[in-house]
């Protein structure tokens, strides 16, 4: 089984307006190196588009014969 992270990281002046971020570079085979690789994603984005605050993630299982 493998997953993929996602971070969904919003606009701090305009809630309304997100970004979804696709992990491209980890393959995560658990969801516990999924959530790392969020937490992960969300410093980077932080500190690399100080204008987006990460909102929510997501670690979705991929099923077998998916692309990551």
């Amino acid at each position: 089984m493998m997953f993929k992270a996602i971070v969904i990281a919003c606009a701090i002046m305009n809630p309304k307006m997100c970004t979804v971020f696709e992990d491209i570079r980890d393959k995560l085979e658990t969801e516990e190196q999924c959530i790392s690789r969020v937490y992960e994603m969300r410093r980077a984005i932080a500190e690399n588009l100080p204008d987006l605050k990460p909102m929510k993630y997501k670690c979705i299982k991929l099923s077998k014969g998916m692309f990551v």
